[in-house]
């Protein structure tokens, strides 16, 4: 019997509920969607989509369930989500993980350049779990959360976890997982930022049976917003023939020749410093500046300090615009001494597809220890030449005579510095002078 007058709105209302309440019911008993259906703070993208034979998801459930761990606003983190606890930040952490239908979800402490050190904005293991090492993975899955670092941390760990969510795994000690192992326990489905995951990384996972789901915005950054410290963009500095020994162009030549027609991919700091003989601050006490590098033909180099500021007024935008010109005319000027030609662009340029545009039609040599899944995502795995190490970490490990000379002018200071403290020192115990 179909009734000629529209329903009430108390039985629209009803409606709604009975179905939201199914809706949520089945929610609880499915995986969830891809992030393309995700609205709001979860719209970062997975790098692959599931294959045919993942696990099936339930294309019926709906992120609307989620809700923010602050306010419980429905359907994503709300603006105003700065968790400042442990605690807290799992809870959103897990979030994100149920919006891709994750067991669990890797975090480890270098950055997109597989550095130890590295800049406050990408210290993001810290961040998520209190510990301050330079060396050590943290793993959030939907029910525990532990961290792994090596024998130079235990105690340091031990101390800062105390209290927190994370178990501190000692990692090579009897009787303790490896990471692989661990997440097998959690489930199949183990997420991590394409951009922080190495080719090495991901193997190791692999010959575990486990197959990695690269994401493309990293988890811990949604959360952390706009707390994250900012990224730095500080210029290059020109590092002189008189202390490099060999010029860029020189550089090159050993390069290309030993790369025999392929292309090849840099993204390890110290290895682009050394090829471009340049030097930076963007790390504190490590000489590196931000940049990828793609060696063809030409070398084209990324780098952040070329990245364009948006400022906050006219006048701030075109000092900060006219700051950019003079530095890439400061480049230029050092390549030209150089005797070499080089493609500068902003570091925001490089992504998968531009390194497949680059290095086009050509096998492209990575680096396994230090080359991510983005990098690499859009270059076919028959063109790939996976390398244990880089031509250019080859040659930068054996020292001209310059360098060499360098090397002792600069443990002499060192020497000096250290008598320095110690005198210091041993004046304040009073073991010297009155």
């Amino acid at each position: 019997i179909r009734s000629s007058s529209p329903p009430s709105s108390s039985a629209k209302e009803t409606a709604a509920q009975s179905a939201a309440l199914l809706h949520k019911q089945a929610y609880l008993h499915s995986s969830l969607t891809t992030m393309s259906d995700v609205p709001g703070a979860f719209a970062a993208m997975a790098l692959q989509q599931p294959k045919q034979n993942d696990q099936a998801v339930d294309s019926s459930s709906r992120p609307e369930d989620l809700s923010c761990p602050c306010c419980f606003r429905p359907g994503k983190l709300c603006d105003s989500f700065s968790p400042e606890e442990a605690p807290m930040n799992i809870r959103g952490l897990r979030v994100l993980m149920a919006s891709h239908g994750l067991d669990a979800y890797i975090v480890p402490s270098g950055d997109a350049h597989s550095s130890e050190y590295v800049a406050p904005c990408d210290e993001r293991r810290a961040w998520l779990t209190g510990f301050t090492g330079s060396a050590g993975t943290a793993i959030v899955s939907m029910k525990e959360a532990a961290l792994w670092t090596d024998g130079r941390y235990f105690n340091q760990a031990s101390t800062q976890l105390e209290g927190s969510p994370f178990t501190l795994m000692r990692q090579h000690e009897p009787n303790v997982p490896d990471m692989p192992e661990w997440c097998l326990q959690q489930g199949s489905k183990i997420g991590i930022c394409g951009g922080l995951c190495t080719l090495q990384f991901s193997q190791n996972f692999r010959e575990k049976g486990l197959e990695l789901v690269p994401i493309a915005t990293d988890f811990v950054d949604v959360i952390w917003g706009s707390r994250r410290p900012k990224v730095p963009r500080n210029p290059c500095l020109e590092q002189p023939l008189a202390l490099t020994g060999e010029s860029v162009s020189s550089k090159l030549e050993r390069v290309r020749k030993e790369l025999n027609g392929s292309a090849l991919v840099l993204n390890a700091l110290d290895q682009i410093c050394w090829l471009t003989n340049l030097r930076g601050n963007d790390v504190e006490c490590n000489p590196v500046f931000f940049a990828y590098a793609v060696v063809t033909d030409e070398l084209t180099l990324y780098l952040r300090c070329l990245d364009r500021e948006l400022c906050g007024n006219g006048l701030e935008q075109h000092e900060s615009d006219e700051r950019s010109a003079v530095l890439t005319a400061t480049l230029v000027e050092h390549f030209t001494r150089e005797n070499c030609q080089v493609n500068l662009l902003p570091y925001s340029s490089f992504d998968a597809a531009e390194c497949a545009q680059r290095c086009a039609g050509r096998k492209v040599a990575l680096e396994k220890a230090t080359s991510t899944l983005a990098m690499a995502a859009a270059i076919p795995e028959e063109r790939r030449i996976l390398l244990d190490f880089s031509p250019v970490e080859t040659f930068k490990a054996a020292k001209n005579d310059v360098e060499i000379a360098g090397l002792r002018k600069a443990g002499i200071r060192d020497c000096a510095a250290l008598c320095g403290f110690y005198g210091w020192l041993e004046t304040q115990l009073g073991r010297v002078g009155g």
